[in-house]
Order: C-alpha cells, then structure tokens, then sequence
C-alpha cells in the first residue's frame, strides 16, 4: 500500500536562495586529494576525473538559519504486515525511515529535526535517513530540492516513483520503491538515464544513515579498503585492512578516533552487501545486484569535533554513522557513462537480526553468516526483482518537481526520458527561458531585482545572441552562460557590457570575482565590489563578498565602517559577524572581538571541514593571554599557547575540527 499524508518535525527555515552565479567556487565543490604508494595504478584510473569548477546552472542554497519551528513535510508511505517506509519527496526524495514492525524498531536514523548545514555541493545538507546521490562527488544538488513524485501500477503491485532532471550532467535520474505486499524487505531501483549521444561522468550512492551506538559493528564481505581522511584542507586516501588496521578493529566505529572514510573494495566474485550489527546483533543489512560494486562506512570519530557535527545537525546527544553503496570504489571517482545509455540497479534493505556472539566474533565467521541470513531472506542479491515499469497499467502524478525537464524537452525537441514525464507547467524560476524559446522574448526587470535563475550550455548562448536588442539583463545571462562553458573573456566582456548599458551590482559582483578567482587583480576585485555593494546593500550573500574581500586584502577598517550600516538583521548572521571579528582582530581589537567570538558565537553555515572557528578562537585567546601577560605574542612560543589554550579552551560547541 502507497499513501500520503504529512509528516510533521521541528525544521529549520531554508530562506531565500543565494542569487548570484558561482564564479570557480571549485574549492568549495571539490577539496583536493592526495594518494599514497599503497594505492596501485590500475586503481587510480577514474580518481579526480569528471570533477566541475563551478555549480552553474543552479544557485546556491545558503539561506538557511537554526530557528526550528514544526512544519508539515509531505510524506510518501509504502506500508504492509512488515515494513513502514516513509520518503520526502520535497527534500531530495530522502528515505526518511524504515520501521521493522514485526521486531518493533527503526532500521535508520531519523534525526528528530530538519536541520540544514553546510555539506553539499550547494551548501545546504541534512542529516539522516537515506540520500540518493547522483552525478557529482560531493551530495546530490538536489539534496534540498522537491522531486517528481508518481505512483506506477504494476502487474507486481504499486511503485513509487521520485525522479528529477539533473542539469549539470544533464541526465534523469529515478528512485523507485517496491514493498511487496508479504515481504520483510524494502525494494529500491535506481535509474539513470543518459539520452544524449554525449559521454557523461557519473557518480551514483546511496548514503545510508544508521544509528551510532557503542557497541554498532559494520561488516561486508571484504578484507581490504581504501582508507580517506580530511588533514587541513585536502584528502589523503590510502589503504587499510579490515578488520584490524594498525592494531585498531575499524569495524566498530565508536573505537575510530577521528573522521574517517573507508571504501571497502569488495571483491568482484562477491555479493554486494554492508550491514550494521548493535550489541544485541539487530541492525540494517543493505544489499544490490552488481552494478553498486562499492560500499562504505563515514564516521565523524570521536573526537570533540565529531561529536559536535552530530550534534550540529540534530540535538544534544543525537549521533549516527553512514554506510553507503555506490558505483564506483571509491567518491573520488567519477565513471564515464556512454551516450544513449540507461543503467539500472536494484537495492534492498531489511532488518538484520542475528546471534550476538556471531556478529561480534570472527570477523570472516560473521559474514559468512550474513550471508546466509541474506540469501534465506531474500533469494540472491544479484538476482533481485523489480516490477517492469516501463509497462505499467497506469502512472498518476502525486507531487511536482521542477520544470527544468519540461525546459529541456523544449531545448531538444524530444522527450529526455523513457518513463519519467515532466509535464511542461510555468513556474518562476524557468518562466522567462520558456518564453525566449517559445517567443523570443526576454525579460529586462529591474537591477535591483535578483535573478530568479540561470541557465547553461551554448543552445542559450545563440538564444540570447539572437535577441533583436541587448538589455543589461540578457548580457549578463550572456556573461553567466560564457562562463559556465569556459570562456572567461567573453564573460568578462560581457558584464563589461551589461554595465554599459545599465550598471547592476549582479554583472559588478560578477566582475569582482572574475578579477579576484580568475585574474588574481585584488585592487580591481575591491573596486568592483564595492560598487556593486552601493547598489544594492541589503543582499547578506553580497555582503559576505565584500566582508571576505576586504578583511583579506587590508580593508579591516573600511569594512568596520561597512558593517556598522548594515541592517541589523544582516549584522547578525554568523558569518558577517565572524568577518567583523577578523577585521577586530587584525586591528589589535581584541576586546571587542572577544564580544564575538565567545561560547555564545553561532554561524549557521560553517562548512565541512572548516577551520575557521576554531583558528580564530585560537588566534584570539593566543593573543589576548599574551596581551594579559603584558608580553608580545609569539605564535612559536609553546608555553604561552598551552597556557592559553588551557585557560582559554575550545567550546565543544565552537569546535567542528575533523581530525585529531
């Protein structure tokens, strides 16, 4: 039985999206990497490949805040004798929770609260349950996003359906949902339909939230992995064994001291599965045919910094550890997908309940049984069925998604999937493309109005190009649309032109980035900014460029100045008052910074492996024990930073450091 209904939670507000283009945030996108010696060259084949430099043609989701309020999600429910499955279709598609009722308890992590932060290839992410991630290492970019939702009516029974059109790899991408009507399991098919006659780079997992408990051990049907760490700002990937690596049994992650990545590298031969084992031998057992050949277990360690991201993004005393199944060995990896190509894989997920003292002896000993318990459970993995949807009797839309596939359906003059439909429908994000294709017409509102969105791809150029008159507004489109394909001149010019006509603070912050990420002219970078900042003051994203700008480039006390204009509402998000305690500090202020930079201090959008926090916190209280002691600091003087540090210590709550 498929049903829908609300499903209510406390849930932090996603505010209003970022409406400036991404000008090469690629190290945002992609941290680097490095390899050791232990990682083999046939190994290396895809690593780094298909990476992006910028995440055009989307904006960013950075608007969130940290004030939860209850809030009706819609829910999708697949439900029988045996399983409780709920899906969200406005956030992702997200398989929000598996409920075993015949055991009575949950198979995921449900976070009690909706609470974004910044981990995903837009920024926003949440934690819990299960993420499906398509096209780009780093999250889905519609991790925040409503999907596509439909019922398919099958000879087997009803599927649910969640799809989308992804607009950076330009694919279609589908979860489906199968719960038979006697059956203990839950049944997933992932799609991805590529029907361009383009190779594409492609990244499939599915990141599967589980409890975090003492006693939780993760096993799969494998004695080596490649072992990934963050170190300052890059990865490190290298090998580790399994169970034992350097006198440590990784499989109980509560013993992993700090933040770790370990892609198990399963062997070919082998079914593919990874299973969670608590103290009592419950837990989740995730299985698929062949093609999601890897797996991996995420833990945020435990350290205090661990300890404070699971807290971060749910409550007090909340913690959950991932296991996940991919396409490839590895998340540094992208795979090339031919053109005109459909791949397909089934998952499924059920509760895993075994013998304690078999769970948690011999390692070999327990797979083995896993494996027995999977097979009499559910057949064998490589050969799990799915309904044949592409027959089905009838399928009926539940929920919209965006109107990017109808768009592209336009732009092609064909259908861009087999069996997702993407009914063409107006909404304000692709309400003036559509008109430039069907019309020839486009928009020129007003500049200080923000763009509701952008577009990619040299179709949009000769679009654009083709208009009878150029209005500041199609050149900046011009300019965004240049850039995403490569050509930083021509965007330059562009916005050089969109100026010309009409001076915007939208084509003048795009010519401040394209001065300070692609040229390295700091001085014109400024003087870009700030214009752009006169014409339009009250944008927090435009303001956290210019604070960036300037308490980088010697501009401490101009953006002081700056700051104390702003509205107050600006001046309070975390961010701009981090920027302000930098400028503080940098003047020798460090009294005042300290009325920032406190316990107290919150700053909603602190990224993965950001270190900013805490090195301030460092740099402050180093500096302000000197200055209480009457001495001139010394960053090379060990006795004054333990002595600081241990008069000063680090909140946990200030502290989001991923590695010992």
């Amino acid at each position: 039985m498929i049903k829908f209904e609300d499903y209510i939670m406390p849930a932090a507000s996603m505010g209003n999206m970022n409406p400036m283009p991404d000008i090469k945030n690629v190290s945002y996108i992609h941290a680097g990497y490095e390899m050791t010696d232990k990682v083999r060259e046939d190994e290396k084949t895809y690593l780094g490949k298909g990476m992006i430099s910028t995440m055009l043609p989307y904006k960013m989701q950075d608007g969130y805040n940290r004030d939860k309020k209850e809030r009706a999600f819609k829910a999708a429910i697949l439900e029988n004798d045996y399983i409780k499955a709920v899906f969200l279709p406005e956030v992702g598609g997200r398989l929000w929770s598996i409920y075993d009722k015949k055991l009575n308890r949950e198979l995921l992590y449900v976070n009690p609260v909706f609470q974004p932060g910044n981990l995903a290839l837009r920024n926003a992410w949440f934690s819990g349950g299960v993420e499906f991630n398509v096209g780009i290492k780093g999250h889905n970019p519609l991790t925040c996003s409503p999907m596509w939702c439909a019922v398919d009516k099958c000879d087997e029974g009803e599927v649910l359906r969640l799809y989308e059109y992804e607009r950076i790899r330009g694919v279609v991408y589908s979860i489906s949902a199968w719960l038979p009507e006697d059956s203990p399991v839950l049944y997933i098919k992932g799609r991805i339909e590529n029907t361009t006659s383009e190779k594409k780079h492609m990244y499939w997992w599915s990141n599967i939230a589980v409890p975090e408990t003492k006693g939780t051990r993760v096993l799969v049907p494998t004695d080596e992995s490649f072992l990934s760490f963050y170190d300052a700002n890059h990865y490190i990937l290298d090998k580790a064994t399994i169970p034992v690596h350097e006198g440590l049994d990784v499989t109980y992650p509560c013993r992993i001291p700090s933040s770790r990545d370990f892609f198990y590298k399963i062997p070919k031969e082998n079914y593919k599965w990874i299973a969670t084992a608590n103290e009592e031998g419950n837990g989740l057992l995730q299985c698929s045919t062949q093609t999601l050949k890897g797996r991996k277990l995420f833990v945020w360690g435990m350290g205090q910094g661990g300890r404070n991201w699971n807290e971060w993004l749910s409550e007090e005393g909340s913690a959950y550890i991932e296991i996940q199944a991919g396409l490839a060995h590895t998340q540094l990896e992208h795979i090339p997908m031919p053109g005109n190509t459909v791949w397909e894989w089934t998952e499924a997920y059920t509760a895993l309940d075994i013998n304690a003292d078999t769970a948690h002896g011999d390692y070999k000993n327990a797979t083995v049984e896993i494996e027995k318990y999977m097979i009499n459970r559910l057949g064998n993995p490589n050969e799990l069925m799915f309904p044949d949807q592409e027959n089905a009797k009838e399928s009926e839309i539940i929920y919209k998604g965006s109107a990017w596939g109808a768009v592209e359906e336009l732009v092609r003059g064909e259908r861009v999937s087999s069996i997702c439909k993407f009914p063409v429908s107006s909404d304000i994000e692709t309400g003036e493309w559509t008109t430039l294709i069907k019309a020839n017409i486009f928009p020129e509102p007003d500049t200080d109005d923000e763009p509701v969105s952008y577009v990619t791809g040299k179709y949009w150029i000769e679009k654009l190009e083709a208009l009878p008159k150029q209005s500041w507004y199609s050149m900046l489109h011009i300019g965004v649309v240049k850039y995403a394909e490569g050509d930083v001149e021509g965007a330059k010019k562009a916005w050089e032109k969109s100026v010309e006509l009409k001076p915007s603070p939208w084509a003048l912050r795009n010519l401040s980035m394209i001065y300070k990420n692609e040229l390295g002219d700091i001085k014109t970078a400024r003087e870009y900014i700030l214009k752009a900042f006169e014409l339009k003051k009250d944008c927090p994203a435009l303001c956290n460029e210019v604070a960036a700008q300037l308490t980088t480039d010697g501009g401490d006390e101009m953006w002081l100045d700056i700051f104390d204009t702003l509205d107050e509402e600006i001046k309070a998000l975390g961010r701009i008052r981090l920027y302000s305690a930098v400028a503080l500090i940098n003047l020798e202020r460090l009294k005042e910074a300290t009325e920032i930079i406190n316990p107290n201090f919150v700053m909603s959008d602190i990224k993965e492996g950001e270190l900013s926090v805490s090195q301030l916190w460092f740099e402050l209280y180093r500096r302000l024990h000197a200055e209480e002691k009457g001495i001139a600091y010394n960053p090379e003087d060990k006795q004054l930073i333990k002595e600081a540090d241990e008069k000063y210590p680090l909140p946990k709550k200030l502290d989001f450091r991923m590695h010992d």
